[in-house]
């Protein structure tokens, strides 16, 4: 392919200043192009690509103050799958900050130019891509079609062929083994990669399997070796804070993220799982810190989410017990900012209910009562009005704040609805069973959430023997723990329901029953506890059959 043939071709031209669009537009012109499209307002671009199937999009990075960058445009095109693998995006941009860089490098571009550049270097990477994309075209369609055992196939005869894109043809045979649930096979090739240069994802490969297969000190060894050697290798970070996340390290979690974000600050999915951390660590400092930036950072994004600004205040709700009275109100400010511009762009009454329930807790913790309740008000009788339209994870949001606010009487009513609605979703009755007074130092709650997460996640993969076991392990710890004896009654019925022939499970199950007999109407987990035993009823009923 000595020389590339751009009367078939379809340029998209996007940059906010028009001498540098005209520019790039002549050289398609001059390049004979089938097609050049030109755009600098970026909420155009992506129904553009929508519409039309571009072979080659020059996109700027800086398309003006407060509108999306290119770095947002690529991020939205490549996740919802808007352009194909076929499609040549280049990074064109003035733009050189290692922060700017690092984060529309992490998006994939096949190319990034920095301003000013000569046409003879622009046309050299085009003609470099267009000979990387002729040669894997079999291969990209079949990704984008997503035949795994095609893309296999077509590896395999690329690499019998040609020594060209050898490393990358490897990468691409293991992951498609990977997501086959291959792992020998994709280990095969990771190890014979692992030593080479530039194969950083061979090793990252092998980790990824170690934490497929809970062998967590392995893929933790595996992760801390590339970053040691390829500091700037980011995924990794988020690979060994999932490791540590498994591992309960949930600090340690946190500090690694932290790390990443040093060096690279302007990735929005990786700042707000730090920030989820931090949160959940209690240091509500970075988490409020944490979430401000993602909200701001999120704004033009696909992260725009109503999320963003309910975290930031909820985070700030806690934070506020740490500041003094004139810092509160400077960053309750900056809470209702967002709850503001939420509110008016997420319309459903959910968002606006957890709302009105986290401003009438900032407004309590600022001292300013009427505010408080009137907030509180609203948020009452919309909760009132919409209760049947509210999801389950706003529903634990909810409660919440009635908890934060000394209105536990309608927490456990928020709570109750939830018991009755969804009594076997585990990991959502875990997070009702948080809301337990059962009296715990903070070390044992953390043991006993961990017993819960274990249990729920071998029962999700339908090991009821195993859950059963790890639960029983919990139970005998903590034996008044009131969510790890209905979780354990609850694996114990599915058990035998599946398999009759688990007598022991259903015998279990009735001393179970007996040491919860004596909840009362009023507490959350008493719906679901009802409905359990009238499971218990029934499959016992047809075991005397």
């Amino acid at each position: 392919m000595a020389a590339v043939d751009y009367s078939n071709k379809r340029f998209l031209i996007v940059d906010n200043v028009k001498p540098s669009r005209d520019t790039l537009k002549h050289l398609a012109q001059s390049l004979n192009a089938a097609r050049a499209d030109t755009s600098h307002h970026p909420r155009h671009v992506v129904s553009m690509c929508k519409n039309m199937d571009y072979d080659i999009i020059l996109l700027g990075y800086d398309l003006g103050e407060g509108q999306r960058n290119g770095q947002q445009i690529l991020e939205e095109l490549r996740v919802n799958d808007i352009i194909s693998r076929q499609c040549i995006v280049i990074i064109v941009t003035a733009e050189v900050s290692q922060a700017m860089v690092l984060a529309a490098l992490e998006h994939k571009p096949d190319e990034y130019l920095s301003k000013p550049f000569a046409m003879s270097e622009l046309l050299k990477r085009l003609h470099r891509c267009f000979l990387k994309k002729h040669a894997m075209a079999n291969i990209y369609t079949a990704l984008d079609n997503q035949e795994p055992e095609k893309v296999i196939e077509l590896c395999e005869l690329t690499l019998r062929s040609s020594l060209s894109h050898r490393s990358e043809c490897l990468g691409i045979k293991a992951r498609q083994h990977l997501e086959l649930g291959q792992y020998q096979e994709a280990k095969e090739i990771y190890q014979a990669q692992q030593n080479s240069p530039n194969c950083q994802w061979a090793t990252i490969g092998l980790g990824k399997i170690a934490l497929m297969e809970d062998e967590l000190d392995v893929a933790e060894q595996y992760f801390k070796a590339v970053i040691e050697e390829s500091p700037r290798y980011l995924s990794t970070y988020d690979w060994l804070a999932k490791t540590y996340q498994k591992q309960h390290k949930y600090e340690k979690a946190e500090e690694i993220l932290e790390r990443a974000l040093l060096i690279s600050p302007r990735s929005v999915g990786r700042l707000k799982e730090y920030a989820d951390l931090c949160l959940e660590n209690e240091h509500f400092d970075k988490a409020t810190d944490a979430y401000q930036k993602t909200n701001d950072l999120a704004y033009h994004s696909i992260h725009h989410k109503p999320e963003n600004a309910l975290k930031l205040a909820r985070s700030l709700v806690e934070y506020s017990s740490e500041l003094e009275p004139h810092d509160i109100k400077k960053m309750n400010t900056k809470a209702f900012k967002a709850l503001a511009v939420m509110n008016r762009e997420f319309t459903k009454s959910e968002f606006k209910i957890q709302s009105h329930l986290l401003s009438a807790c900032l407004f309590t913790n600022s001292k300013e009562q009427t505010s408080a309740r009137d907030m509180l008000q609203k948020a009452e009788t919309l909760l009132e009005e919409k209760l049947e339209e509210i999801s389950p994870d706003s529903m634990v949001e909810i409660a919440k704040s009635f908890v934060k606010l000394n209105k536990k009487d309608k927490a456990q009513s928020v709570l109750a609805v939830l018991s009755q609605q969804y009594p076997e979703d585990l990991e959502l009755m875990n997070e009702v069973d948080k809301f337990s007074d059962v009296p715990m130092n903070k070390d044992d709650k953390e043991e006993a959430q961990k017993a819960l997460e274990v249990g729920v996640s071998l029962y999700k993969e339908k090991n009821y023997s195993l859950a059963i076991e790890k639960l029983n392990d919990a139970f005998k710890l903590f034996p008044t723990h009131q969510g790890i004896k209905l979780n354990l009654l609850q694996v114990l019925l599915v058990s035998y329901e599946t398999n009759p022939g688990n007598t022991a499970h259903l015998q279990q199950a009735e001393i179970i029953i007996d040491a919860l007999d004596d909840l009362s109407e009023g507490d959350s987990a008493y719906i679901r506890f009802e409905k359990l035993k009238v499971k218990y009823n029934q499959l016992y009923e047809q075991m005397m059959e």
